[in-house]
């Protein structure tokens, strides 16, 4: 039975009012203006229950908000600022075996990578761990801490101004305390300054196994010198009290004895002050002696000229005597 053309038209709207029909039940556009997709209560101006896919570009002008996960397969470009307010988790590093104080770096080319550990690259000051108090109220020093910068390396720790770092040493007792090995001629210390136009280095320190330092010259830092020596009120000892001093001690006064140098050392700076106060001291002895032998050269003098006079008198009263 062929249906004629009017016949087509009248079974074709119908199924257009069924089709219509049937998905009126879940989308609607109700005459608040809200638009609803898989739902007939949209409450917003596009409510989509269910799936949604764009082929082209989707522009939002305000505000975007996921309320879940948000997966996005290619290249994730953000113009303006990115905060997060939870954990930040990324996937070539997550299985890593990266320590939890270790360093997150991005390259030049904006690629993040395993830095590696704190001591082997910190550019920033770091929180240390604090000191350890022994039993006996002893303060040990936490590990040092090694940072660096452009041309320079030093080390920190928690228990300022306490560090210590040892070469060849597990457990320095100064600041700066380096031990060599037996029978190893390497010296300890060594500064070399490169003079220019010379390739060769200028040595301007050293320090050999045996505790030897050479040096060009060396700086000390004094605060006071004994210029007081001179001073009109300065009481110089009497040479006899010297001597009995010397006597009974078997060395100068105000210089340590040889036991106490050979026991605690010298100090440079207060060696140099005590031997330029011997010094001045001694010049004032000079002056002293040399003062009473002047003295004792003019009395001379005067007994010579006394003795001549004497001789000429007495040649005289001769002559006056003669028959």
């Amino acid at each position: 039975m062929e249906l004629t053309t009017s016949q087509w038209l009248i079974a074709s709207f119908a199924l257009l009012c069924v089709t219509s029909h049937s998905y009126s039940q879940t989308n609607s556009l109700p005459a608040s203006g809200n638009v609803g997709i898989g739902t007939t209560s949209p409450a917003e101006k596009l409510t989509v229950n269910g799936s949604a896919r764009i082929d082209s570009t989707l522009t939002v002008k305000d505000s975007m908000i996921v309320d879940r996960d948000a997966h996005i397969r290619s290249d994730l470009q953000v113009d303006g600022k990115t905060i997060l307010g939870g954990d930040l988790f990324l996937k070539s590093l997550r299985d890593s075996t990266i320590s939890d104080g270790g360093v997150l770096l991005i390259d030049s080319m904006g690629k993040v990578k395993n830095g590696g550990d704190l001591k082997s690259l910190v550019y920033s000051e770091l929180a240390l761990p604090p000191c350890k108090d022994d039993a006996g109220g002893n303060i040990t020093p936490a590990l040092p801490v090694w940072l660096n910068g452009p041309g320079k390396l030093y080390t920190s720790s928690a228990c300022v101004p306490d560090v210590r770092v040892g070469i060849g040493q597990n457990n320095p007792d100064s600041k700066l305390h380096i031990t060599t090995a037996v029978n190893r001629t390497t010296h300890p210390i060594i500064v070399d300054k490169r003079i220019q136009g010379n390739p060769i280095p200028y040595k301007l320190m050293e320090l050999d196994n045996t505790g030897l330092l050479y040096a060009r010259e060396v700086k000390v830092n004094l605060d006071s010198w004994p210029d007081y020596v001179f001073d009109e009120g300065y009481q110089l000892m009497p040479l006899s009290e010297l001597q009995a001093f010397i006597r009974d001690n078997n060395h100068l006064p105000n210089v340590p004895s040889a036991c106490e140098m050979e026991e605690q050392g010298i100090n440079v700076a207060k060696s140099n002050v005590m031997l330029m106060e011997k010094v001045e001291e001694l010049t004032l002895y000079m002056l002293q002696i040399n003062e009473k032998v002047n003295i004792q050269e003019k009395l001379l003098q005067q007994q010579q000229e006394t003795i001549r006079l004497q001789q000429e008198l007495i040649q005289q009263l001769k002559e006056q005597v003669k028959p």
